[in-house]
C-alpha cells in the first residue's frame, strides 16, 4: 500500500512538473500573420502542450512591445535595418511570406474582374481618382460596367506594416507616389479616406461599405469572402490575386543573414509576378538567450511540421523555401538561440 502511495505521489510530480515545465512565450503586433500564428499556436499546443499567445495592433506596437522587453517576440511587416536592431539590441528574422490584396466593395463586379494599373490605385489613394468610372480605371476595364459612385478608400489608422509594403509597392512603381508620400508604416492620405485598426477591421468596413476599396493581407479576403482586383506586374502583364503568382513573386526573395534578413518583396520582377508579396518578420531580444530559445522552439517547429505547413498554404500564405530556413537555423546558431 505505501508503495502504491508512494508511486502515485512521485507520478503526481513529474506530471506536475512536466505542466510547470511548459513553455509560455507572448507575442504581439502584425495584423497581416495574425490567421496563421493563431492556427499555429493551437496546433503547437495540441503537439507540445507548449503555450504561445499572439495578439495584433499592428507592425508598430509590435516593435515598441518587443524593444520595452514586453514579452518574448514581437510581429512586424516592416523589416528594421541593421543600426535599428543593434540600437535595440534585438535579432531578426522571417516567418512566412504573404500578399496584400485591393479588396473591393463595387456592386456587379465580380472577383478579379476589376484591373487596376499602378497609375490607378495611386490615383485612387492619393485622390487623384476619385470616381470609378475614371478614365484611367476605364482604360484597362473597357468590358465592365463602372459605376458612376465616389470611391471610399479604406486605410489603416494604426502604425502598420501592412501600409509599409502596400505603399513600397506604390513608391516602386509609380513615380509620383514615391516623390510625394514615399513608403512607410503611417502615410498622411491625400484621399479622403476611411481609417480602421488593424487587418481585420479593414476587411470588414469594406464589406459594409458599397464602392469602396482597401488593402488588405490575402487571409482576409479569404475568411471574408471580399472581392480583390488584378493587378499590373512589373513586367506589365496581369496577375490575378492568387497562391501560384504569389510564388513567383515569393521566388525573388534575397534574405542575407548580414541584413538581419531586411527584405522588401514588393514590385519584384517575373511574368505574372503578383506585385505586392511580403515577408513578415520575428523580432527577439538578443539580451534574452533563454527566452529566445523558447520563440525559436516554436518557429522551428512551425517551418517544419507538416500540419504547420499545410495550414499556412490553406490560409493563403506561403511558407519559406528551405534555402531560407537553413539560413534561418545559421542566424539562431550565430547568435546562440538555437533551440537544438
Amino acid at each position: 500500500m505505501l508503495k502504491q502511495i508512494a508511486t502515485l505521489t512521485i507520478a503526481s510530480a513529474i506530471s506536475a512538473f512536466s505542466l510547470n515545465a511548459a513553455d509560455k512565450i507572448m507575442g504581439q503586433g502584425a495584423t497581416f500573420p495574425l490567421p496563421v500564428y493563431k492556427e499555429w499556436s493551437k496546433l503547437y499546443y495540441k503537439a507540445t502542450s507548449n503555450q504561445v499567445t499572439y495578439n495584433g495592433g499592428g507592425s508598430g506596437k509590435g516593435i515598441s512591445a518587443i524593444t520595452d522587453r514586453n514579452g518574448e517576440f514581437g510581429g512586424t511587416d516592416s523589416p528594421l535595418k541593421n543600426d535599428e536592431l543593434r540600437e535595440k539590441k534585438l535579432l531578426q528574422f522571417p516567418a512566412i511570406i504573404g500578399s496584400v490584396v485591393l479588396a473591393y466593395n463595387i456592386e456587379g463586379i465580380k472577383d478579379h474582374e476589376l484591373k487596376l494599373s499602378a497609375t490607378a490605385v495611386a490615383g485612387i489613394f492619393s485622390g487623384k481618382i476619385t470616381k470609378w468610372n475614371d478614365e484611367i480605371i476605364k482604360k484597362d476595364n473597357a468590358n465592365l460596367k463602372l459605376p458612376d459612385a465616389l470611391i471610399t478608400p479604406v486605410v489603416r489608422s494604426d502604425s502598420s506594416g501592412t501600409t509599409f509594403n502596400f505603399t513600397s509597392y506604390l513608391a516602386k512603381a509609380d513615380e509620383s507616389w514615391a516623390k510625394e508620400y514615399g513608403a512607410n508604416k503611417t502615410i498622411n492620405w491625400g484621399a479622403k479616406v476611411t481609417p480602421a485598426a488593424g487587418n481585420p477591421l479593414v476587411a470588414s468596413t469594406i464589406k459594409q461599405v458599397p464602392n469602396s476599396i482597401g488593402y488588405i493581407e490575402y487571409a482576409y479576403k479569404l475568411s471574408t469572402g471580399l472581392n480583390a482586383a488584378t493587378l499590373q506586374t512589373k513586367d506589365g502583364d496581369w496577375a490575378e490575386p492568387t497562391p501560384q503568382n504569389f510564388a513567383k513573386a515569393a521566388a525573388n526573395s534575397n534574405f542575407k543573414i548580414e541584413e538581419n534578413f531586411y527584405d522588401v518583396l514588393a514590385y519584384s520582377s517575373g511574368k505574372g509576378s503578383y506585385p505586392i508579396v511580403a515577408a513578415t518578420f520575428i523580432l527577439i531580444p538578443n539580451d534574452k538567450i533563454d527566452d529566445g530559445k523558447k520563440v525559436t522552439k516554436f518557429f522551428s517547429w512551425a517551418f517544419s511540421d507538416k500540419d504547420a505547413l499545410e495550414a499556412a498554404k490553406k490560409l493563403g500564405y506561403e511558407p519559406l523555401p528551405k534555402v531560407t530556413t537553413d539560413m534561418i537555423y545559421d542566424y539562431w546558431t550565430k547568435y546562440a538561440v538555437n533551440p537544438k
